[in-house]
């Protein structure tokens, strides 16, 4: 076991436990029926529903048994990431963890210690024998990921207890007591297919940080999805080019530091082709010329990140083996392309053209460019009563291809006549967030606009509200008196960006008290998330000095 020696030993052995079952979001059967043998196996009380929530509790200890119970809560799923050609099946395996004592991370992958983490603590707590506490009520919720559905669908009719701990936080020293709502935005653009001759390119946008579209959409971090978009508004102004396959990001929550396209390059775009009247005429050769396009728009973008994000790449490599140089671009690394050849070299790449179907014409292409320039992205609006804090934003998580024959097309407005004829389409996932509920609904709105305008149509799903402050929070006052006791300073109440389910608990369960807590993480949703060591012992040792007072 990687993590044997780490300490508190009881929460690490159930967190490497955890990292072994595959448990990605849409993906949790297995890891919610360990919960189940787990309580089973301890006389415990435990309830799964259809959603695959999974509900323990257990008995408060000796001198607890009459107190009022408390709920912990945390959710199965996490957000399963993997570095560019990583071998592991996320799907099926578990995960390679590994430690040097400071921290716990993946290797090639994302830890899932978001939400992991929580799971450990509650198992722990359960398990325990030794450990005052009052009555718990453990709620382990499903897909919070791909819009909080376990909570959605989860009956609470059996939950009696009235103060909630969310483990679900990312900030040591700090309790959350408010945070914003959201939905997911799925928007599609209809496409076809035909077939073309011309010469296979791959274009892969990489070495962007990416992170939880919540808490890091405020710095400004790039998006590859986003990226693309431009990248190959640039391209069809200048070339005449077919798509045939296109996939960016892994999560509508998580900002896409990965986004690649395979092309058909067909020739020059019209406008090129009429300044060709012969030979001395001077022009691109298609690869030189989609190579420096891709120079200039990441040189143009990386003077835009700055520092917040310096590691863009766009890399532009042939596919089909044939005498067009050069076959590989790393187009960071290329201080200068030859613009100039011939009208006989041009006519020679053209003939080493081939036959391709199943290609998605230039014009479609020049439609989902302009329609990602046009949507609105990142930080839109930041609270006007809290200093920092961002009000309303949007990420474009998810950027692919899409069959209706798998049921991925469904949608609504304008355009919704089209949808039964929409074989595939382009699927635009967007997370959208605001603590301003009328906001995320304008937002909303602006989007399904200017996406109809296009000819697309849309779904939103996954909607939850707000989690709005309390006032007065005895749970807060009292743990933040324990924290001050403990370590002999104040813990920061604070207000975040991303959703929490504490929102959708606050409606479920009457005069519910909630707070949410947890260790340091960093780069959660990527596959750099690292889970520090030193601050879950300390998170554990505040969580059981709480119980013990409450």
């Amino acid at each position: 076991m990687a993590l044997e020696n780490l300490q508190p030993a009881e929460v690490f052995k159930w967190f490497e436990e955890i990292c072994t079952i595959p448990h990605g979001s849409g993906n949790v059967k297995k890891i919610s029926n360990f919960l189940v043998k787990f309580a089973k196996e301890r006389s415990l009380y435990v309830r799964q529903d259809k959603a695959l929530n999974v509900v323990i509790k257990k008995p408060g200890t000796m001198g607890y048994e009459d107190h009022e119970p408390v709920i912990l809560q945390g959710h199965m799923d996490m957000v399963a990431v993997k570095e560019k050609g990583a071998k592991i099946n996320m799907e099926k395996e578990g995960l390679d963890v590994t430690t040097d004592g400071e921290f716990v991370w993946a290797k090639a992958t994302s830890l899932g210690g978001d939400d992991g983490i929580a799971v450990a603590y509650a198992l722990a707590l359960l398990d325990s024998k030794d450990i005052p506490h009052p009555p718990l009520e453990v709620i382990i919720t499903t897909d919070e990921e791909v819009g909080m559905n376990g909570a959605v669908a989860l009956n609470c009719s059996d939950i009696t207890g009235k103060k909630f701990i969310n483990i679900d936080n990312e900030e040591e020293g700090a309790m959350i007591v408010s945070c914003a709502g959201g939905a997911r935005f799925h928007g599609y653009l209809p496409l076809t297919r035909e077939n073309k001759s011309g010469i296979k390119v791959k274009i892969h946008i990489t070495g962007l940080q990416g992170g939880h579209s919540g808490e890091m959409i405020v710095k400004g971090r790039g998006n590859a999805n986003v990226i693309m978009g431009r990248l190959l508004l640039e391209i069809t102004d200048a070339l005449e080019i077919g798509l045939i396959s296109l996939k960016g990001g892994v999560a509508d929550n998580a900002i896409a530091s990965d986004c690649e396209a395979e092309l058909l390059l067909m020739g020059l775009s019209s406008q090129m082709h009429g300044n060709i009247t012969g030979p001395d005429v001077s022009f691109f050769s298609l690869f030189g010329k989609l190579s420096s396009i891709a120079y200039k728009v990441e040189a143009d973008i990386k003077a835009e990140l700055g520092s917040r994000d310096p590691g863009l790449s766009i890399v532009v490599e042939e596919v089909v083996e044939h005498s067009l140089p050069p076959e590989s671009t790393d187009v960071s690394n290329m201080a200068s392309v030859n613009l100039d050849s011939s009208v006989d070299a041009y006519t020679e790449v053209l003939e080493k053209r081939e036959i391709v179907s199943g290609i998605i014409p230039c014009a479609e292409v020049i439609e989902l460019a302009r329609c990602i320039c046009a949507m609105p992205y990142g930080v839109q609006t930041m609270s006007a009563s809290i200093d920092g804090l961002v009000e309303t934003s949007l990420n474009l998580g998810i950027l692919k291809i899409v069959s209706s024959k798998s049921g991925a097309i469904e949608g609504q407005g304008a355009a919704s006549q089209s949808a039964g004829t929409m074989d595939e389409a382009f699927l635009l996932d967007y997370s959208v967030r605001s603590s301003v509920a009328p906001a995320k609904e304008a937002l909303i709105r602006k989007m399904e606009i200017i996406l109809e305008s296009f000819g697309g149509i849309h779904e939103v799903t996954g909607e939850y509200p707000g989690w709005a402050y309390r006032e007065e929070s005895p749970l807060r006052e009292k743990m933040a008196a324990v924290y001050k006791k403990l370590y002999n300073k104040d813990i920061k109440i604070e207000a975040i960006h991303a959703g929490l389910e504490c929102g959708l608990f606050s409606e479920k369960i009457a005069d519910v008290d909630c707070v949410s807590i947890g260790p340091d993480m960093q780069d959660i949703h990527s596959a750099k998330e690292k889970l520090s060591v030193a601050s879950t012992k300390r998170t554990w040792e505040y969580l059981c000095e709480v119980l013990k007072e409450l």
